[in-house]
């Protein structure tokens, strides 16, 4: 009787083993394969910031060249000087973006923060998107709650968020479509929402959308150029500031819409007048 409970012990010992082993295999690949999966994203994200910082690096060096060896009329000049000043600011925005995403890796990104409106922000940011909208014909509609409610924030990179999310709704839109910005105040939070009658997202890249090495077209080819760097930007700016962003889509070309919640600034009357610098 003793030897048959010790044998019973010893196969349900080692059938315990076994099926940890097997969990500790599973586990093993299952890490392996997102460490492998995450390599071939950083490694084609790193090919497409090669690619998109030389793409104006040679539009700039080669007019810079031909205005130095031809001579050209007053019109190409100012074309070519336009061409060179262009590229030179896509630049400098794919450098801004590559140097923010630096700064919230380590933990250095600085907001000075200060009880501030969201309603002339949001104005300010589409007013500044509002010549890419007209380039392609896309109607910008704003429905904002005028309450002169009050969030702690750093009012450039609200700005920046509002207009990362405005930039992503236009440049996803086809011509005559339409983007909406919305405001609305909810119980301790405000609630801005920007929507549009874009490409919409699959149900596949949804839980990607804000991740930082992802795209969901990543081929030399794509239609949108861009390091794709903004909607990751865009959650890490929003959750320094206590909020959170989500997104909605249909599906492919049912359109998209991103709602940002930030919380009120909860010492109403308090003195905050002065910035206060925070990490």
């Amino acid at each position: 009787g003793d030897n048959i409970l010790l044998a019973i012990e010893d196969i349900t010992e080692r059938k315990r083993l076994e099926s940890e082993l097997k969990y500790i295999i599973i586990q093993e690949q299952s890490a392996r394969s997102a460490a492998e999966s995450a390599n071939r994203a950083k490694d084609a994200f790193l090919s497409m910031v090669t690619h998109e910082l030389r793409n104006p690096l040679s539009a700039i060096l080669g007019w810079a060249q031909l205005l130095r060896t031809q001579k050209f009329d007053a019109a190409r000049t100012s074309h070519a000087l336009e061409t060179i000043e262009q590229s030179a600011k896509t630049q400098d925005r794919l450098i801004e973006d590559l140097l923010d995403v630096s700064a919230i890796a380590s933990g250095k990104l600085r907001l000075n923060t200060s009880s501030i409106e969201l309603m002339p922000i949001i104005q300010a940011s589409i007013e500044i998107a509002q010549l890419s909208a007209d380039a392609k014909q896309i109607e910008l509609i704003s429905n904002l709650d005028p309450a002169p409610q009050q969030i702690v924030g750093d009012p450039d990179r609200i700005g920046q968020i509002i207009s990362n999310l405005l930039i992503n709704a236009i440049k996803f839109t086809p011509a005559e479509g339409r983007v909406n910005i919305d405001l609305a105040y909810l119980p301790n939070q405000a609630q801005i929402s920007i929507s549009d009658t874009g490409r919409g997202i699959s149900a596949e890249f949804l839980p990607l959308v804000f991740d930082r090495w992802s795209q969901a077209d990543t081929t030399p080819t794509r239609l949108n150029p861009g390091l794709g760097l903004g909607l990751s930007i865009v959650r890490s700016l929003v959750e320094l500031h206590g909020g959170t962003v989500t997104v909605a889509s249909s599906g492919v070309g049912q359109g998209s819409t991103f709602t940002v919640c930030l919380p009120l600034n909860p010492l109403l009357g308090g003195d905050l007048e002065k910035p206060v610098e925070t990490f």
